[in-house]
Parts: C-alpha cells; sequence; structure tokens
C-alpha cells in the first residue's frame, strides 16, 4: 500500500487513520501539458503529488492566463472543492510529466472533523499559497530578469520535498517560462539569454537550466 507518512501533511496521523484515507485510492500519471484539473468542473477527490511540477491558473474572459501557484511533490490539489463541496476553482496543469495519487473527498472531509492537526496543516497550507500569490502580484514591478529569475527559483524549489532554489529545473518550452512569469516569450527568451550570458543561470545537460546562489546574483537583479 501507498505509505502517506513520507508526506509532511499525514505525518502524524495513525497508521490506521492514513489506511482510512487511502481507501479506495490509485495512482495516476499524466503527461506534460495535460490538464489535472478543469476550472468549474465538478469532482469529488483530491489529488498527492509525488512527483512532477503543475502550475495553477485561471483564464480571464479575454484569454489571459493568470499563474497562481505552482505544485509539485508533497503538494495537494483539489482539496478546496472538497472543503467548499464546489466546483473547482481553477485549472491545473501538468508542466512535467506526473504521478500522483488520487484519494477520494469523503474520507478527506471525515478526517478533517476527527484530527485537528490536519486540518490546521492545511491551514497554514492555504496561507502559504495566499503568500505565494501575494507576492506573485508584487512581482509584476520588479525588472524582467528579477521576474524570471524568481520564477526559475521556484521551479527549483518545486522539483523534490526541500529541493533549494539552486536544484536543477527540468526542460520547460519557453512559453511556459514566458506565462509563469508573466512576460512576452520575446522578452523571456532575451532575458534568458542575458541571465546567461551573466553567468545567473547555467544551461545543463538535456535542455536543464539551474540558477546560481542568490548572493551572486543580487547585483545584476538591481541593476
Amino acid at each position: 500500500m501507498f505509505d502517506l507518512a513520507r508526506y509532511a501533511l499525514f505525518a502524524d496521523l495513525s497508521e490506521e487513520q492514513r489506511h482510512q484515507l487511502l481507501d479506495r485510492h490509485r495512482m495516476v500519471r499524466f503527461m506534460a501539458g495535460r490538464p489535472l484539473l478543469r476550472e468549474q468542473e465538478e469532482g469529488d477527490c483530491l489529488f498527492l503529488f509525488c512527483r512532477g511540477i503543475a502550475k495553477v491558473r485561471s483564464i480571464d474572459a479575454d484569454g489571459r492566463e493568470s499563474v497562481l501557484s505552482l505544485l509539485g511533490p508533497g503538494d495537494l490539489c483539489g482539496e478546496m472543492a472538497i472543503l467548499q463541496q464546489s466546483s473547482r476553482s481553477a485549472d491545473v496543469i501538468c508542466l512535467t510529466d506526473s504521478e500522483l495519487v488520487l484519494l477520494q473527498g469523503a474520507p478527506f472531509r471525515a478526517m478533517l472533523h476527527q484530527e485537528p492537526r490536519l486540518a490546521l496543516y492545511i491551514a497554514r497550507l492555504q496561507a502559504g499559497r495566499l503568500q505565494t500569490l501575494n507576492r506573485r502580484f508584487m512581482s509584476r514591478e520588479l525588472s524582467a530578469a528579477a521576474r524570471l529569475l524568481e520564477v526559475l527559483e521556484e521551479l527549483a524549489t518545486r522539483t523534490a520535498t526541500g529541493a533549494p532554489p539552486t536544484a536543477p529545473i527540468p526542460p520547460l518550452p519557453q512559453r511556459e517560462l514566458a506565462a509563469l512569469s508573466g512576460l512576452a516569450r520575446e522578452t523571456a527568451s532575451r532575458t534568458l539569454v542575458l541571465l546567461r550570458r551573466q553567468g545567473l543561470v547555467e544551461q545543463m545537460a538535456g535542455g536543464r537550466l539551474r540558477v546560481v546562489a542568490k548572493e551572486e546574483r543580487e547585483a545584476v537583479v538591481s541593476s
């Protein structure tokens, strides 16, 4: 059986409680570019990321995409619809090939009523996501280089639980890097070339990128 104890969200639960949450669970895989959840669709399940990175996005009436957050190993998605017993509030699109555990909504809701520690963890999770959304809003005032570096750093930390901002980043299409940064595709492409020339971003084998230590790039970002 899948071991939920490996994930911080469920580590404090008893073995019996974790067993209850895994009632009728199953492993699912999604290829890069595939939607995991669709805004306004109905659903009574949630997902725990084991591998891969996804973006949470919303599309406005004019067709413009706003990226709200990134998800990676150890993250939940779809829990808000379960808690509110409502439709999905945003799209979740896989940026890389992903592997997840599908959990049923009913056992999760029941566990939240039984276990205050799980409810508190979910509250902290939502608070953290609100902080991330606020940072994304504030980053609109930054330079293109600062915005792109911020996104690359966040992608690095989402590659694995506890990954540092300098961890290798899986190869992503430049259109995705542009969307995540809130930049035009041409601007993102030019900025990435500049950052590589300045030695702030390293090009690695297989198309992966790596951001150098923050201390080394502060002077360029502020210039």
